[in-house]
């Protein structure tokens, strides 16, 4: 026996007991479903299309879903691949987006994670904000700190502005001065540039430089919505080294205060991220130690603590906590046969172990192959 069809006032033609559900009440189920169910109850009628992808719907939907363990790699063939490491068999997704025409394009690195939402760069310098579970695709305005001098040094950083609600990219750059054949940072003639882009408006603003310099190259880490690095003051300061935290809200530099031992470091290798709801610093000194230093408390420095990592790799990244104690980390061999081999490691705090974290048919991409986790969300970058 066929259903009962009912044309509605706008158009939509559907089963009737679903319309006779309150808005209010549809949007409130529909919030709990995940994206990709949703994004298939979008084809329903043009009202759940426009209720699914209305930003407010977004927004509600995020909150009320926990995040998921997917993370995105960049592999040597300069594809993106999405994993989730909840299953017990973790399989690697190829990401497609039909805005992108591959045969033109590749993507290098990506730059930073907020909200389901990636920052990704491409050849040529190109960045596009991403949704792998939605594959809309948005690509950037060129930034005003693209100079044509060399050689400069960009940073990104990428995150969530609650308070006007937009997303935000922030990018720093410096320029290396060239001397005996080598280059180095001359931190009295030189400041770092600060530009940020912004979502709503689609357009970058130049604002005032900072007399901090990042040490290295990461990504800015996005966390209690500020952007991390790891810098050395400079103009005619100390030359200390210092937790930078740019505020997305007021634009401003703070400072995060380190360990106290810490400033004493010469750093062969360094990385942030976040992990168990913390602010983390992950270093591989001269030593070739790995150490974890964890804030447990946000800006009180008497709660940093450390844990040590097997040191017969060095560690690339920290991606995520799957269970308790238990981290998945990027690392990189030091034996000469597999130096520059990126591989997935679960490492156990409480058991010092490690284990090997297969992925078929994946091979990492080394030196720019930065990986970041995500959550699945409905947050549209073209809104």
């Amino acid at each position: 026996m066929k259903k009962k069809k009912t044309i509605m006032s706008n158009g939509d033609t559907n089963d009737c007991s679903i319309h006779r559900v309150p808005p209010e009440i549809l949007a409130d189920i529909l919030s709990r479903l995940p994206v990709k169910f949703l994004c298939q109850l979008k084809c329903v009628s043009p009202s759940w299309n426009s209720l699914i992808s209305s930003p407010c719907f977004a927004k509600t939907h995020l909150k009320r879903n926990p995040p998921s363990q997917k993370i995105i790699l960049v592999c040597v063939s300069e594809d993106l691949y999405s994993v989730d490491f909840a299953n017990a068999n973790p399989a690697a997704k190829k990401l497609d987006f039909p805005s992108v025409q591959r045969s033109h394009h590749r993507w290098t690195e990506v730059l930073g994670s907020c909200n389901g939402l990636l920052l990704v760069s491409g050849k040529g310098y190109s960045t596009s904000l991403l949704n792998p579970t939605t594959r809309e695709r948005k690509k950037l305005p060129t930034c005003p700190l693209s100079f044509s001098l060399e050689p400069y040094v960009y940073l990104h950083g990428f995150g969530h502005d609650s308070f006007t609600d937009d997303y935000k990219v922030v990018m720093l750059s410096y320029q290396y001065i060239k001397s005996y054949s080598k280059y180095y940072f001359d931190s009295d003639a030189n400041i770092t540039h600060v530009a940020v882009y912004s979502l709503k408006t689609d357009a970058w603003r130049r604002i005032q430089d900072s007399h901090y310099h990042p040490l290295g190259n990461p990504s800015g880490v996005h966390f209690n919505e500020r952007l991390h690095w790891l810098c050395r003051r400079t103009g005619g300061s100390d030359g200390s080294k210092v937790i930078v935290a740019f505020d997305l809200s007021d634009e401003i530099f703070k400072e995060v205060q380190l360990p106290t031992s810490f400033s004493d470091y010469e750093i062969f290798y360094h990385h942030m991220a976040v992990l168990g709801g913390c602010l983390c610093v992950i270093v591989c000194p001269l030593s070739y130690r790995n150490e974890v230093w964890m804030m447990k408390e946000y800006g009180v420095r008497e709660s940093w603590t450390k844990f040590m990592i097997n040191p017969r790799m060095v560690l690339v990244d920290l991606l995520c906590l799957l269970a308790e104690d238990e981290f998945l980390m990027k690392t990189r061999g030091k034996e000469p046969d597999v130096l520059f081999q990126d591989k997935l490691v679960v490492y156990n705090l409480k058991k010092k172990t490690l284990r090997d974290m297969v992925v078929p048919d994946i091979q990492l991409k080394c030196q720019n192959g930065v990986t970041y986790g995500y959550v699945e969300s409905l947050v549209s970058p073209n809104h």
